[in-house]
């Protein structure tokens, strides 16, 4: 089994997050990190031990990309709405290093691996490494771009609304 180090500033920020999660889990579901995905309820709370997360089946998050990022939903739906999600990708998968643009903002907190993330007048060499703990809040529509530079990354992301992305070029 796989050790997992999250910093104090990822948990921070995920507590932080914990009033936008919600739904109804068994006690032994949690414990041993098998828990169901999420199922929205305002009126319960919602506890995931961070390897019953990474622990989750990824799936693509564009099916006609299945080497561009992987994603878990843990509430919402990215299709049309608000979610709260894992991402999980590799170096240089499809799309990587590309600039593009979401509809909506989305803040990003890394869990494991080095990122790099930077705008229309920055670069992929000029970008700082993002360790664990880090933050990135992307605006809706402006262009950015992101690599991961370890074996696999993998990263928290809130979206404000369905996750939309364009390419400058339409592809």
């Amino acid at each position: 089994m796989r050790q997992h180090i999250v910093s104090l500033p990822v948990i921070a920020c995920l507590l932080a997050c914990l009033p936008l999660l919600t739904g109804a889990q068994s006690t032994d579901a949690v414990q041993s990190g098998t828990a169901p995905a999420v199922k929205e309820s305002a009126a319960t709370m919602t506890v995931i031990p961070l390897s019953g997360a990474l622990d989750r089946t990824f799936r693509p998050l564009y099916a006609t990309s299945p080497e561009g990022p992987q994603i878990v939903v843990l509430e919402g739906d990215p299709d049309s709405g608000p979610s709260l999600t894992l991402f999980r990708y590799g170096p240089d998968y499809t799309g990587s290093g590309r600039l593009h643009t979401h509809t909506h903002d989305y803040r990003l907190w890394l869990i494991e691996g080095a990122l790099k993330h930077w705008d229309a007048d920055g670069s992929e060499e000029a970008a700082p490494i993002l360790l664990p703990g880090s933050y990135v809040h992307q605006p809706g529509g402006q262009l950015h771009a992101a690599n991961c530079v370890t074996e696999q990354c993998t990263a928290y992301v809130v979206f404000d609304g369905p996750i939309e992305t364009r390419f400058p070029d339409g592809q």
